[in-house]
């Protein structure tokens, strides 16, 4: 449960202050269409876009999965919250200010947003010890890599002391102990004594989200020690899985170039934001994962590549291996960026300049070309070897990516592209996840209902719901939506925006959908005359239906000899007869 009072003038603010095209537009690469944007869908794989937004009204819909909602439900499937959650999460990016709910969610909103505060000042923290006399050793590291003084503040460089308490003794006037420890700041001993700084004797930077919120911290040691690098520890709001390094500063280039580059290294990563390249992301100190590789997808859109910069040796084919396979399944496209023997990015760019390493990019080494380099020359222990590729080649699920990668790997080990399907098959990855259910058609006459009760005046509502009978209503979205408007129509909002007052209303997932699918789709005009044949076609099937669901209740009665429910039912029977043949 959220901590805010999330009533129905808090969610107009936050639908009024909330850009759909802004939010979207952080996990899907839009184009222009028409009036509306469409993009590649974030809830399923797909080559050709079938993802629609319409600013105007506030909607995205997909024509493949049939997902579909206003700005609140997109938040809420792709980052798994609730409506209050989420109604938070865009009134604190928007700057809309929402009343706490009760003394004691007050206390829990705090409790977020001191923890968020923790990090903030620890940052203030790290990046004054850096001015600082005692931070020499880390200007120093910051100059020979190139990045000059006035770049310090745009990466949020800083450095933490070599001292076990310094950060905490620092801050522990303002906080207590055990917050610093959740935040991931301090860590405390198994044996349960005084709690320590995390970070000591490092060079940090800051590890933001997506949209540029500080979660984390990295650090890089200086002088001996172990290890090189250390990150915070998960928290809750840090998952190192879902997570990759400066996605928030290079997510605009992304969803223009349509590439990305993903290095191993934080200072690789940071290096070449510093000389312009800035579609670059970094793994943290993980290897790729599911989770990073569909929110690459989303935002790379549906001929996007992804190259991989990895060592040449050994252990660097078997990551590149392992990085390609989740990022085939995801829909990505992958090729490799090989660099000098014994070099990284930071190298390149250092010894032989930016141009250098513009050069290379721009001139990627293919997937299979880079796995199968050193293969043995005897050619039965070659295929043996080449043939561990089938389960990788395979598991491509865009189906022209999948078959060039076969033809390719068939080629280079002299085979019939075939015998790789065969031998790739037998070793294939689980069960994808299964495509949306296509759904069945709503009953005659209740889709043209829902789209008249979205598109007519508040008369014509008030109308419908005198009319038409909401138990024979078959389709479960439709039933609701009608409940939703009945407790929409029934109050005061002639001067509202009924569209979006539904979506408030409406608490089913699915029904919500509908709308999105029902306000998207290109249909004819919603007119008077339109509105009475559509409504004379419904209630007939109602009244027709209605008057056969009696029957079995009529023997029933009759068979228990219970007359008095036989004569009500009768009239029943004969109202609807009437109703009929009215219409």
């Amino acid at each position: 449960m959220t901590d805010v009072d999330i009533g129905r003038d808090s969610v107009a603010r936050v639908r009024e202050a909330a850009d759909i095209l802004d939010i979207v537009g952080d996990h899907v690469r839009l184009k222009k269409r028409g009036r509306g944007w469409e993009g590649l869908c974030p809830f399923h794989e797909e080559k050709t876009p079938s993802f629609s937004v319409d600013p105007d009204k506030g909607l995205y819909y997909c024509f493949g999965c049939h997902q579909g909602g206003d700005v609140f439900k997109f938040v809420m499937q792709l980052e798994h919250l609730n409506f209050p959650e989420t109604v938070e999460r865009l009134a604190r990016r928007y700057g809309v200010k929402l009343p706490p709910r009760s003394p004691e969610t007050k206390k829990r909103r705090e409790a977020g947003e001191r923890q968020r505060a923790l990090l903030e000042e620890a940052q203030r923290f790290f990046a004054g010890c850096l001015e600082n006399a005692e931070g020499a050793e880390a200007r120093s590291e910051l100059d020979r890599r190139g990045f000059q003084k006035d770049s310090w503040r745009d990466f949020g460089f800083g450095f933490a002391p070599d001292d076990w308490r310094r950060l905490l003794d620092h801050m522990k006037r303002r906080h207590p102990e055990g917050a610093l420890v959740e935040s991931g700041l301090a860590i405390r001993p198994d044996s349960g004594t005084s709690p320590y700084d995390r970070f000591r004797n490092r060079l940090t930077f800051p590890i933001r989200s997506g949209d540029g919120t500080l979660i984390a911290f990295g650090g890089r040691q200086l002088g001996d020690g172990d290890p090189k690098y250390l990150n915070s520890p998960e928290t809750a709001l840090f998952r190192k899985r879902s997570t990759l390094f400066c996605l928030d500063r290079a997510r605009r280039s992304l969803a223009d170039s349509g590439r990305v580059l993903v290095v191993e290294g934080y200072f690789d990563c940071l290096s070449l934001h510093r000389v312009g390249v800035e579609n670059v992301v970094a793994t943290l100190g993980t290897a790729l994962t599911p989770d990073h590789a569909r929110l690459l997808k989303r935002r790379l859109g549906p001929d996007g590549l992804a190259l991989l910069c990895y060592d040449a040796d050994a252990a660097g084919r078997r990551a590149a291996g392992s990085g390609a396979g989740v990022l085939l399944e995801a829909g990505v496209d992958v090729a490799m960026m090989v660099l000098p023997s014994g070099m990284d990015p930071d190298d390149v760019i250092r010894e032989s300049g930016e141009a250098t390493f513009r050069e290379i990019l721009e001139h990627p080494t293919s997937l299979l070309e880079f796995l199968l380099a050193d293969l043995p020359p005897d050619p039965a222990a070659r295929r043996r070897s080449g043939l561990e590729l089938a389960t990788l080649v395979c598991s491509a699920s865009d189906p022209a990516v999948r078959q060039n990668l076969i033809e390719e790997l068939a080629r280079q080990l002299y085979l019939r592209p075939r015998e790789i399907e065969e031998h790739g098959e037998k070793r294939r990855r689980g069960a994808k996840v299964a495509a949306a259910a296509v759904r069945s058609p709503l009953p005659p006459g209740e889709r043209e209902l829902a789209r008249i009760l979205l598109e007519c005046s508040n008369e014509w509502r008030s109308k419908i719901l005198e009319i038409v009978h909401v138990e024979y209503i078959r389709d479960v979205r439709v039933r609701r939506l009608l409940e939703d408007t009945r407790s929409i129509v029934s109050g005061d909002d002639s001067g509202t925006d009924f569209l979006h007052e539904l979506l408030s209303h409406c608490t089913d997932p699915d029904a919500s959908t509908l709308v999105a699918e029902l306000s998207t789709s290109p249909m004819p005009e919603i007119t008077d005359d339109s509105i009475r044949v559509q409504l004379k076609t419904l209630l007939q099937r109602q009244a027709r239906e209605g008057s056969q669901r009696l029957e079995p209740q009529i023997a029933a009665a009759e068979k228990r000899g219970d007359h008095a429910e036989v004569d009500r039912l009768l009239a029943e029977k004969t109202r609807l007869r009437r109703d009929l043949a009215e219409i």
